[in-house]
C-alpha cells in the first residue's frame, strides 16, 4: 500500500508526495478500514479504504479541483478515471468510483488533507490528532488513541 500511495501522490505532484503526507494517507487507510473494507459498515455512505464520503469527493471536485485544472488532470491520470468524471458532481457516480478505484480514494484522501489550513504533523501522535480533527471530525467515532495503537501495530 505504501508504494501505491507514494506513486499516486507523486503523480499528483511532488508537493503532494512529501513523506509526512504519504505517511498520513497510509495511516488513514489503516485506521479507517484496516485496508479490509471498501464500503462503510452499517450502510453508511463512505467508500474506499479511506472511507471517503461521496459528498467529500464531490466537494473536492467542485470547490477545489474545478479551480485547479492542471491538478485535476493529474488526479485523473493518477487514478485512471476520465477527466469528465472529475468535472461531474454526481454522488452516485463518486460512490461507485470510490468503491471500485483504490487510487481515486487515495487522491481524495490526499486532497482532503491538502485543504486543511494547518501544517501537517510528522509524529504518530500528531497525525492521530490531525486525523481526528480534520478527517474524522469531532462528531466522528474515531479515537486518536486507537489511531496510534492500530497504526503502530500495522506498521510493525
Amino acid at each position: 500500500m505504501r508504494s501505491l500511495v507514494e506513486r499516486v501522490c507523486e503523480e499528483m505532484g511532488p508537493k503532494y508526495a512529501k513523506k509526512e503526507a504519504v505517511d498520513l494517507v497510509l495511516a488513514t487507510g489503516i485506521i479507517e478500514s484496516r485496508y479490509e473494507y471498501i464500503k462503510q459498515l452499517n450502510s453508511g455512505p463512505a467508500a474506499s479504504f479511506y472511507q471517503v464520503e461521496p459528498a467529500t469527493a464531490v466537494d473536492n471536485c467542485q470547490h477545489f479541483l474545478s479551480h485547479r485544472k492542471s491538478l485535476m488532470q493529474k488526479c485523473a491520470k493518477a487514478s485512471m478515471v476520465d477527466t469528465k468524471h472529475w468535472q461531474t458532481y454526481d454522488l452516485g457516480l463518486w460512490s461507485n468510483i470510490l468503491e471500485k478505484n483504490i487510487a481515486a480514494g487515495i487522491v481524495h484522501c490526499r486532497i482532503k488533507y491538502w485543504r486543511v489550513p494547518k501544517r501537517m504533523p510528522n509524529t504518530i501522535d500528531g497525525m492521530a490528532s490531525y486525523w481526528k480533527e480534520f478527517y474524522n471530525s469531532a462528531d466522528g467515532k474515531g479515537d486518536p488513541e486507537e489511531f496510534v495503537e492500530q497504526v503502530t501495530k500495522w506498521i510493525k
